[in-house]
Parts: C-alpha cells; structure tokens; sequence
C-alpha cells in the first residue's frame, strides 16, 4: 500500500500557523529544511506535496468542503518514503581506498609474474641444481609407495650434478611441454596459491628394478642399504620404487676363502631393467715393465716380475674391471694407459702400456733397422751406405743428428772395424730385454748387442749390455742418449 506524506499545519494562540514533521509528529518552523527529531527532509516533502495538490487543483471539485476535508484527513493520506540526504566521504578516507585499490593490484601483478609457470619452473631447477634443503617440495608423484623426501631424491640430484647437459634438456623439455620425452618427469599444475594462482610440481614417475647375482649367501644393496640376501645359485630381487638417478649397486659374498665383491655405478632411468651382480672370477697374466705396480679398479694386485708377467687368479668378475700401472722413475711415478679387462681376456695375457713408450714390439724392429745402417757402414765405410733396409739414414736415429755424441761413436766404432784389417767381418744381433717408461713419455729401452767379429785366426764373440732412452718422433722413435756399454760376456770359437 502506498502512502503519500503531508505536512500538517495547526494555528496557534496568537492566530500564527504551526508545522508538524510527517514523519515523527514533532513540531517545525517554515523555515526548517529538516527534521531536528528525525532528520526527516521537510524541503522535499514540502515540494511533494505542491505537485500533489496542484495536481489535485485540475480536477473538478464537487465543494469546498471536500477539499478542506482532503486537507485535514492525514488518516486517509498516502505515505512515501523519502531518501536522507548522506554527508559526502572525507579526503583521507578516498586516498586510502586509492592506496589499498593499487596496493592489491600490484600484489595480485607481482603474484601473476612469481608463480608463473615459467619462474616457478626457474625455481625448482635452481633446487635441483644445488640440492637444497626443502626440495622435495617441488616434486610429487601419482603412487603413494613412493616417499619423496630429501634424501629420496639425492640420486636424481647426483644426476644433475654429474651431467649438467642432461639438466639442461630436461629443463628445456620441461619448458616446451608438460613432460620429459623419456615419460619420466611431468611439469603439472596440483593445486593453488593464495587461491589465485597455479601451483605447479615435478610429477616423477616411479621405477622399479631387478637385482640378480649367481650366488648364495649373497649380501645386496644399493646405496649403502641392504635390499636382499640370496639364498640360491640364481637369485632375483625386484626392488623399488625410486626415484630416477645414480645409483650405487653393491653385491658381497664369500668364495673359496676370499670376499668378493661385485660394484657398479648405475642411472636408473627404465622401468624393470635388471641388473647382473653375479660373483664371477676370473684368471689372467699381466705382461709390461718389470717392477710395474698392477692396479686393477685401484686396488694393488702386486708388480711385474723381472720376466714381465705378473699372474691375476681368481679375482671377482664385473662388467667394468680396469687395468692400471704405476711405474717409478726417480722421484717420478709414471702411470700407464688405462685396460679394461673383457671376458675374453679370461686365462690370456693382457699387455700394460704407457703413453709414448714404445713396445717390445716395436722396440725389436727399431733396433733392428739401426745396427742394420750400422752394419752397412762398417762393411763399405762409405757414409752414403750408413742406411737401414727402408733407407733411413743412421742419423735419423738420434735426436740432433750427426750433432749427437751417441750417433758419433756408433760411426767412429764402425769406421775403426772397416779400417781393422785383421777384422774380415763384424756382426751385429741386437735383442731386447725390456721397455720402461721414463718422464715426459719417453721410453728407456734395454737391450744387449752381440758382436761377432770374424778374423784370420778365430771367430770371437762379445755381449754388451745397453740402456737407450728414446722420445716419441712422428709415427717413429729418436734416441737422446745411451749409457755406457757394460760387457756381458766374451769368448772365442775356440773356448
């Protein structure tokens, strides 16, 4: 029902007319432009009421008194409700809406950019990196036997570290798609931020793998933990679920009396892939440098007897054993090219080399094509002769040339024998005894010279001993020096 209010007039003693509010009855003057009661606006109810009444003014009117009546009938009246008039808000209060207004925007602006896909991503291969404290925060994965903790993670981080190019592609694989092409690790959104923003995390795939080792008795574990012990010739341990990473595999049992073990560094990256820690043996010879140090995956296994072998039985078998040397040379420790040691090598003989020292091989062809230039000398005593088999001059043998003093002697020597006319003819049998390696990749070649030296008389026979050290020149040898000759033996045909 709708109501419209009035304004009341009452005439007082002194015959002045008197006001009353619409709204709560309390009295008001003319000039009242409200309320003091109730704060009722009497300027607009008065300015309502004139377009009332002279509405009211066009339609006929049957008598005076029924307008009058109108007037003094606030019972049948129509009441409407009126809007106060609100003070406006205060200057201090508009700049601080204003502050708060830009205060949450630039904080919903530095959010957006903070927790965006790319920075949070950013973020999470700097934890990788580093492998800080918290990182398993950054990681999540779909199968609830999988903890990711810290120390979980530790192997997918000595990955990283270890190879950073991998890191790179996986963060670059990351930032392109949502998943690694391997289907290992998945970049996906799990939940939100202050309710506004993405929360993303690495959804790593669990594996599982398989430990196998031929037999009984034998302790497994990786990285440190034990995971098994086989009771039987051919025992499988399925173990799991981890991490993607570096691991460390380790099998240790007891044959024949001796503890052997069987170790691996492996990157568990396929799911169910088995690995093979069998204790197998295997037996070998070693040959190199006498008084050569034999290590095999670092660990000594003796030095080289004075025949040059030195025998390996009955050691633990992998798939990644390695064969080293260590050799003294003066103050100097030289150590030798790297072998690896294959099933193939079983009960063979395996050679230790060192950088730049020349083979026995080698070594015998060498000494061959030097005393056969010598020979050549001392039959014509013509220079132009003083050439190996392939005409390769004699003092092409010796770093300096003609200037070296050991190239100097060799030509006086052979020249004296063709001037030695009570020698008819010189033979010269060279044969190597050993090659050691020196500093600065030379080699120091011993080999012993029998000369037999055929006269008028009797055919006499003498054994010197020789140590030449030798550098690497191109594809061939060069002698630096040769200590003095040390007589072996001698004896005529006669004895």
């Amino acid at each position: 029902m709708h109501f419209q209010q009035k304004l009341y007039r009452a005439a007082d003693d002194r015959g002045e007319e008197r006001r009353f509010c619409p709204n709560c009855g309390q009295a008001v003057t003319a000039s009242d432009e409200f309320c003091g009661n109730c704060g009722y606006n009497l300027l607009q109810a008065a300015a309502s009421q004139e377009t009332t009444v002279t509405g009211a003014s066009s339609q006929p009117q049957s008598t005076a008194t029924t307008t009058q009546s109108t007037v003094t009938r606030p019972a049948t009246t129509s009441r409407t409700s009126q809007v106060n008039k609100q003070p406006a808000l205060p200057k201090w209060a508009w700049i601080t809406i204003i502050v708060i207004a830009v205060l949450i925007g630039g904080a919903y602006l530095f959010g957006r950019n903070y927790y965006s896909r790319a920075n949070q991503l950013d973020r999470d291969i700097s934890a990788l990196k580093t492998g800080k404290k918290g990182l398993a925060q950054q990681f999540t994965t779909s199968d609830p036997s999988l903890k990711l903790t810290d120390k979980t993670l530790q192997p997918l981080v000595k990955r990283f570290k270890a190879n950073r190019q991998a890191l790179a592609t996986f963060q670059s694989q990351l930032r392109t798609g949502s998943m690694t092409t391997d289907g290992l690790f998945e970049y996906t959104v799990t939940g939100k931020k202050w309710l506004l923003f993405d929360k993303y995390q690495i959804k790593v795939k669990p594996l599982y793998a398989k430990l196998t080792t031929n037999r009984s008795g034998v302790q497994l574990k990786i990285n440190g933990q034990s995971v098994g012990s086989s009771n039987s010739s051919y025992y499988e341990h399925k173990f799991g679920p981890y991490v993607p990473g570096n691991y460390q595999l380790l099998a240790s049992g007891t044959v024949n009396g001796q503890l052997l073990q069987n170790k691996s560094t492996v990157y568990l990256h396929q799911n169910n892939q088995r690995y093979d820690l069998s204790l197998k043996t295997i037996s070998f010879t070693v040959t190199g440098t006498p008084k050569t140090t034999v290590y095999l995956n670092g660990k000594s296994q003796g030095q080289i007897g004075s025949d040059g072998t030195l025998a390996i039985k009955e050691t633990a078998w992998s798939s990644n054993l390695e064969l080293t040397g260590k050799y003294k040379v003066g103050g100097t420790t030289v150590t030798s090219k790297t072998r690896k040691i294959n099933q193939s090598d079983a009960d063979g003989s395996v050679s230790l080399t060192f950088p730049g020292v020349m083979s026995k091989a080698t070594a015998s062809d060498y000494l061959t094509g030097l005393f056969t230039a010598i020979s050549n000398y001392t039959d014509s005593g013509d220079l132009g002769d003083a050439a190996d088999d392939d005409d390769k001059n004699l003092d092409s043998y010796f770093v300096d040339g003609t200037a070296n003093s050991d190239y100097q002697g060799f030509m006086t020597m052979a020249k004296g024998y063709y001037k030695n006319d009570g020698v008819l003819s010189v033979d010269y049998s060279p044969s190597v005894l050993s090659v050691a390696p020196a500093t600065k990749q030379q080699s120091q070649l011993t080999y012993d010279v029998k000369y037999d030296f055929e006269n008028s008389k009797d055919e006499r026979i003498q054994v010197f001993r020789y140590t030449a050290t030798l550098e690497p020149s191109g594809d061939s040898y060069k002698i630096i020096k040769i200590t003095p000759a040390q007589k072996i033996r001698a004896y005529t045909s006669t004895d």
